[in-house]
């Protein structure tokens, strides 16, 4: 008598375990189309694509400052006699009023430096 006690605990564990594995291996509501995202679901990627179509405001920028983000924002604060044409905003240096900085953002990677590293090292700018 005392088997069929075993037994019948051991089923019904066996029964659950089969139920945890499918409820494991169902698909979760992220995955489905009418899923509700909340709002900082998709931004890296909708962040990216923007990035993508919008040109940088800038060819190079050997002063940059970025942020920590994924993907970055970064502004150029390089002082410039006139500033590239895809700027937007661009205002008089507060050092030089003569030169100029464009202080727009851009989302994406960082810039590339109009400076060789070899030239900064030596002084040279």
């Amino acid at each position: 008598m005392k088997m069929k006690r075993c037994i019948v605990p051991s089923i019904l564990l066996m029964f659950s375990l089969e139920a945890a594995l499918l409820v494991a291996g169902r698909t979760s509501a992220a995955d489905e189309v009418g899923a509700i995202l909340l709002p900082s679901q998709g931004q890296e990627e909708a962040a990216m694509a923007a990035a993508k179509k919008r040109p940088r405001p800038w060819e190079c920028c050997d002063s940059p400052t970025c942020t920590r983000s994924n993907p970055p924002t970064c502004r150029c604060g390089d002082e410039v006699d006139k500033c590239a044409s895809t700027c937007k905003t661009c205002l008089p240096s507060r050092s030089r009023p003569s030169r100029r900085v464009c202080i727009d953002s851009y989302f994406g990677p960082f810039p590339p430096a109009c400076t060789p590293s070899e030239a900064v090292a030596a002084g040279g700018n």
